[in-house]
């Protein structure tokens, strides 16, 4: 399955597949995580959650390092080819559409992983 890396040239973010061929630009890291809402994101984690000795917090939330994420997490085609629907010209929040779509995409990814149900109890 072709994975899409991302890659960071001259403060720009493209995600390029693994024959190097296929490229999809993203847009400035900086407004990347600027649309994630700054450099670090929250991840909540349930009381069961806590008890995983993998995760290593005292007040059950880990804070991401957004740009780490950014630039290191691999996506899959069919993540590049909803992005690909958004213009790149088109403006969302002064932002390109696409930029803020993938930032939506990640924050979403990174949300998956804290509760699954914030509205249950505990």
């Amino acid at each position: 399955m072709t994975r899409y890396e991302p890659v960071v040239e001259d403060g720009a973010l493209a995600l390029v597949a693994d024959d190097r061929d296929d490229r999809l630009e993203v847009g400035d890291i900086d407004h990347v995580v600027a649309a994630m809402g700054g450099d670090t994101h929250p991840i909540e984690y349930d009381q069961k959650q806590r008890k995983q000795p993998w995760l290593d917090t005292d007040d059950g939330v880990l804070e991401v390092d957004v740009r780490e994420t950014v630039t290191t997490l691999p996506h899959t085609p069919e993540t590049v080819a909803e992005l690909r629907d958004y213009d790149m010209g088109t403006d969302r929040y002064g932002l390109p559409r696409r930029t803020v779509e993938f930032a939506n995409e990640l924050v979403d990814i990174l949300e998956q992983q804290g509760k699954h149900d914030p509205e249950k109890p505990e």
